[in-house]
This record gives structure tokens, C-alpha cells and sequence, in this order.
């Protein structure tokens, strides 16, 4: 795995900032970054969560048996684990929308079964928050 560390002097970094500088740099070697893991040391948190592992060495593990080939660490704080998705097939065209009705209430959708886009039903949508109610069914 190839190991980039980047050190930040004269600004405070977040895990948003630390994010994005990881991802220019991974941009510059002629890669589709696509992160696999990340660690943010500071926070002591992780992704992929699994529950009891390690946070110092979990998402390292992950990241490199799941394709990650490039770890930017930022100032030893943040490390991001990416992926070349260049070469990965694309999905193509979903048969799947996802909508908000007006009372905020997130849907997923089959596109053909669906009549209105302002008016999720039954019939083509269900509840992403475990409400199966449709949207056209609550008061409002």
C-alpha cells in the first residue's frame, strides 16, 4: 500500500477539511479515490464501525483487504484509505428514486410504478425511516 503523509501547519483541521486535502492528493495519482477506510485519531473513530475492534488498527486491517492500494494520513490525526474505482463496472441506469414528501418523510421509490414524484403511494414506494404509511395518507 502506497503511504502519503501530509503535515498542515497554521490552521486548525477538522475531519471535513482533513477529507477533502486527502482526497486532492489521491486525485494527483491518476486514480478514482474512493475510500475504503477512514480513522480520525483525535475523535478516536473509525469507518467501517465494527463494534469491539481496535480503533487504532481496525480500519487499517479493513482498508487493505478490501482493495484500498493508497493511505493518505493527514498530520498523523486522519487517515483515509482509497480504492481505484477506475476500473470498477458501472451499475448503469437504477430502476430506484429516492423522494421526500412535504412532511420531510425520505422514500424510495420504482420509478415505473411511480404516478406523481410529489405524491410517493404504496404501490411504488416504501418508507426508508420504517414508516410504510404513503405520503398521500398522512395528514398535513
Amino acid at each position: 500500500m502506497k503511504q502519503i503523509n501530509i503535515s498542515i501547519n497554521g490552521m486548525e483541521l477538522d475531519y471535513k477539511t482533513a477529507n477533502s486535502i486527502a482526497r486532492s492528493v489521491a486525485n494527483i495519482l491518476d486514480v478514482e479515490p474512493t475510500v475504503v477506510a477512514w480513522h480520525d485519531a483525535r475523535a478516536n473513530k473509525m469507518s467501517p464501525v465494527i463494534e469491539g475492534a481496535d480503533t487504532h488498527s481496525r480500519w487499517r486491517d479493513y482498508g487493505e483487504t478490501h482493495g484500498g492500494n493508497v493511505n493518505v494520513s493527514v498530520n498523523g490525526d486522519f487517515d483515509f484509505i482509497f480504492a481505484d474505482s477506475k476500473n470498477f463496472e458501472e451499475l448503469g441506469h437504477s430502476p430506484y428514486i429516492s423522494l421526500q414528501d412535504q412532511q420531510g418523510n425520505q422514500f424510495l421509490c420504482r420509478m415505473e410504478d411511480l404516478r406523481d414524484p410529489k405524491d410517493p403511494h404504496q404501490d411504488a414506494c416504501f418508507s426508508i425511516e420504517g414508516d410504510t404509511t404513503p405520503s398521500s395518507m398522512h395528514a398535513g
